[in-house]
């Protein structure tokens, strides 16, 4: 079967259901905002002075874009990524604490368990999704949502020619949202690592700094932010790509033993298979609207609030 085609069945088995849950799941999402076209909305600048319970605050919106930049050969020709790694649409949270999607010593909840082993935030049947697990957080998390297949903004191995839509993104591909920050905040997320049975990228314990209370809104590369870690929810049992528990080869959402262990960094795994270096694999960047290059426009969307 090519890459192509287990893609596609990957999102058959995995993300018919989780592309529309995540369309549609409640909080914040990433990419469009919804504007009523009143010229009250209209507004040409992106870092603004919000009103909030009587007090001003400064706030800005900031473009969040991650990119798979991992070799399509990683791993073998005849695993069913044909290879390569994907990487899931995923959920995130703005907040101001720790990073609220795990705590690495610890066991992942269920919404995360669903992510790391099928690869989509809308949970499994009849339980909570990660994205409502973050949405239900009141200390600390400011707003959160998902980046879905919409925000899929390239994908040159999607040959259906589907971009944006296509489902996980293969290496070349990249999603793109945009995220509202205050000083003080911080962005965590969490997409999959695919092929695995529980594997997962997000940012560090600390999440990762959109504007410190001291200085600016952050800009550039924040990948040193962000590793890959462990959900100690399946074992390992099968080098990547190779296991019949793994995704995209599984056939149910949890197929797979339970290990019962806790979330922890991949490097602290000793189950002797091979992972990429986080940089080889999935880049991160900021960009505050300000931080535009001169002269660039500002699609319609950008301009409404």
């Amino acid at each position: 079967m090519s890459d192509s085609s287990t893609r596609r069945k990957f999102i058959a088995a995995t993300g018919s259901a989780a592309a529309l849950a995540l369309a549609g799941c409640s909080g914040d999402t990433g990419g469009s905002g919804t504007a009523d076209g009143t010229a009250e909305n209209m507004t040409t600048m992106d870092e603004q002075l919000t009103e909030t319970e009587g007090s001003m605050i400064e706030q800005t919106t900031v473009t969040v874009r991650i990119e798979n930049v991992a070799p399509t050969d990683f791993y073998g020709a005849e695993t069913p990524t044909g290879g390569a790694i994907w990487l899931t649409p995923g959920a995130y949270a703005v907040h101001s604490g720790d990073n609220p999607i795990y705590t690495a010593g610890e066991a992942a909840s269920i919404g995360l368990e669903a992510l790391a082993e099928s690869g989509h935030a809308s949970g499994f049947e009849g339980e909570d999704g990660l994205v409502d697990e973050l949405d239900g957080m009141d200390d600390g998390v400011a707003h959160s949502g998902t980046f879905d297949p919409d925000d899929t903004v390239a994908d040159p191995n999607d040959p259906m020619g589907e971009v944006p839509g296509a489902p996980p993104i293969a290496p070349g591909g990249a999603f793109e949202f945009d995220v509202q920050a205050t000083p003080g905040q911080k962005l965590s997320f969490a997409s999959m690592f695919v092929p695995s049975n529980d594997l997962f990228y997000s940012a560090g314990e600390g999440g990762i700094p959109l504007w410190p209370e001291d200085g600016k809104p952050v800009s550039g590369d924040v990948t040193a932010s962000v590793t890959l870690l462990d959900a100690g929810t399946e074992p390992n049992a099968e080098p990547p790509g190779e296991g019949p528990d793994q995704a995209p080869a599984q056939d149910s959402f949890d197929q797979g033993d339970d290990e019962g262990g806790v979330v922890r960094p991949i490097s602290q795994v000793d189950d002797g298979h091979s992972y990429p270096a986080v940089e080889e694999a999935i880049t991160v960047t900021l960009t505050p609207k300000d931080s535009m290059s001169e002269g660039e426009s500002m699609s319609d969307d950008d301009e409404m609030n």
